[in-house]
């Protein structure tokens, strides 16, 4: 009977845990698409309050400035993804960061340092980061992490 609540006690929580997990992926994920891209912010905010190197805090405030136009912090923002990104070696995340993900990046902040966003540009294009039914540009990454269990 002990063996049987231990283990019944193990797959309860070793179940909430997969749910938190796929909870906090799904959540964001669509959070943006249903354009509460707000609230987006405000989660990566709060992650990055508690662990200011908290790598889907870091993704997801990096899409929000590049989906606002906010040129201030758009580098910042994607240098300290860079930075973060180059530490974490779960196997998911590195695979896709290393051939994929590590390039667009930094290919996207070239472009901004080659072609610097005009006022023009901001007001051309801020408008449509309102727009619903877009997914988030960096959101395999996030999927990435939670196969790796980074969301526990």
């Amino acid at each position: 009977m002990k063996k049987l609540m231990i283990g019944f006690m193990f797959a309860v929580v070793s179940g909430s845990n997969v749910l938190a997990q796929t909870n906090f992926y799904t959540n964001v994920t669509n959070l943006w698409y249903q354009g509460y891209k707000s609230n987006v912010l405000e989660i990566a905010n709060t992650r990055l309050a508690a662990n200011s190197n908290d790598i889907a805090g870091l993704i997801l405030k990096a899409e929000y400035n590049l989906e606002f136009y906010e040129v201030n912090n758009i580098s910042n923002a994607f240098l300290r993804v860079i930075q973060v990104g180059d530490t974490i070696m779960t196997p998911n995340f590195l695979e896709l960061y290393q051939e994929v993900s590590r390039d667009c990046i930094l290919g996207t902040l070239d472009d901004i340092a080659k072609k610097p966003i005009t006022p023009q540009e901001i007001q051309a294009e801020k408008p449509k980061a309102f727009l619903k039914y877009k997914e988030l540009a960096h959101d395999l990454l996030l999927e990435a992490l939670l196969k790796d269990g980074y969301f526990d």
